[in-house]
């Protein structure tokens, strides 16, 4: 059978079809045998078209239908031909589609079953209970009940896929929700993404608000809005601009923060955790290296090379690592242990400045002054330590500490203690004081953990 024309409001009975087929407006297709209808060539669409069975052709397009032709005279006795037209293109299909290479569609395509494609591009709406195709670009919504797969989707508006997916690259203007999968490329969500089960993904951004399963295991995060992670999470980067609730433990290589970060169970940084904002743990934080100019709360945290620290600092059980430095202005509750431990060093201007996202720089500058506000001086003023355990201890110039246990102790100007204990070395300079007589031992007590 060659090229066949549906005309407008008719009803045709196909089979296989050599060639191309153009629908009219409010068309409809059946099989004759019952099942399915195979279109060689391309499809077009004049208007609205309805399939009772499946459909496989080449390509699938509407396009501006020529609808009246009108000739006119001028004063110029210039004939003017007019053309007008319309963009048309809504399908409706109760089976399957297949559509070997291009699929394009001005206004919506519903499919009652799966819909396999090379590329889609719709206009509007597109409805199915699966979709595998290569591009998807979708103006408006994308309403998808089962399984999801595509190299990449750009969305207008809405994507709904309650199934799993197995998508590239994921770019919508407004609302996400998926049930779980993969998304291996750039997602970026302009208001709200939600995934209902366990996600494998590549970078996430999240302007709006955002909720993840525990489970879930991603390459980065970055989010100027709120993301919510419905327990355990693991993921190589976390940068964060706005604020990420973790009600779980986070396994992360490096994280960096800008605007508030809450984990209620325990934080594991194999490298390093850049804390610029609001920074709290409920259980235990290891990390490589710490750098912290905000605010940092946990129960205990374990530092393996150097801690920085410049704001305050809050643990049950005290935080321990080989090198630490504490800045003028701070302040520590808890614990210090450490091969070498300065409290008190002015702190460079450059600190924290290199490399750092320059939106979350700019969360932690207003945070940083919110809490100036509260008497608390990053980098600034007199630094204030409880108890410190370590091998050599230096007590800058105007800071204050509860007791030290070292090997050596040297307290600068203007420094103060309530109590020093030491087997090697003890200097204080002119206007430093220990409430104590300091006591020199053979051995030092051995710190809490």
């Amino acid at each position: 059978m060659s090229d066949i024309h549906v005309r407008r409001g008719e009803t045709a009975i196909l089979d296989r079809v050599e060639g191309e087929l153009q629908i009219g407006n409010n068309a409809r297709i059946e099989a004759s045998n019952g099942k399915n209808v195979v279109v060689t060539k391309g499809i077009y669409l004049e208007g609205k078209a309805y399939v009772n069975c499946d459909l496989e052709c080449d390509s699938l397009e509407s396009k501006i239908f020529l609808s009246k032709i009108k000739e006119t005279s001028l004063q110029s006795n210039r004939a003017r031909l007019e053309l007008t037209g319309r963009y048309a293109g809504k399908l409706e299909v109760n089976g399957n589609l297949t559509v070997h290479n291009q699929l394009n569609v001005s206004h919506s395509v519903r499919v009652k079953g799966f819909i396999d494609a090379g590329d889609i591009d719709v206009g509007g709406k597109v409805q199915a209970d699966a979709v595998k195709c290569g591009n998807i670009r979708v103006g408006g919504r994308v309403d998808i009940q089962n399984t999801f797969e595509a190299s990449s989707v750009n969305v207008g508006g809405k994507v709904a896929a309650l199934g799993k997916v197995k998508i590239g690259d994921l770019s919508v203007g407004g609302e996400v929700e998926v049930g779980g999968g993969s998304i291996t490329g750039n997602i970026r969500v302009g208001g709200k993404f939600v995934s209902r089960g366990q996600l494998e993904f590549g970078a996430l951004l999240v302007y709006g608000k955002g909720f993840l399963p525990g489970g879930c295991k991603g390459r980065k995060v970055s989010t100027f809005g709120k993301l919510e992670v419905e327990g355990n999470i693991t993921c190589d980067r976390i940068e964060v601009g706005g604020v990420i609730e973790i009600s779980g433990d986070c396994h992360a290589e490096d994280i960096e923060v800008g605007g508030k970060f809450d984990v209620t169970g325990s934080l594991f940084v194999s490298d390093i955790l850049e804390g610029y904002g609001v920074v709290e743990v409920v259980g235990n934080f290891e990390s490589t290296k710490l750098r912290v100019s905000g605010k940092l709360t946990a129960t205990r945290i374990i530092v393996k090379e150097a801690a920085d620290i410049s704001g305050k600092l809050e643990t049950k059980e005290g935080l321990k690592a080989r090198l630490m430095t504490v800045y003028g202005g701070s302040r520590c509750v808890g614990v210090l242990i450490g091969e070498m431990v300065e409290v008190g060093k002015s702190m460079d201007l450059a600190y924290g400045g290199a490399g750092i996202n320059w939106l979350i720089k700019h969360h932690a500058i207003l945070l940083n002054q919110a809490m100036s506000e509260r008497g608390i001086w990053p980098g600034r003023g007199m630094a204030r330590v409880e108890d410190v355990y370590g091998k050599e201890v230096v007590l800058g110039p105007m800071c204050r500490a509860e007791r030290i246990f070292a090997d050596i102790v040297k307290m600068e100007e203007g420094s103060a203690a309530d109590q020093v204990t030491y087997t090697a070395e003890f200097k204080m300079d002119f206007g430093a004081t220990v409430s104590e007589p300091p006591k020199k031992v053979t051995e030092l007590p051995k710190p809490p953990f």
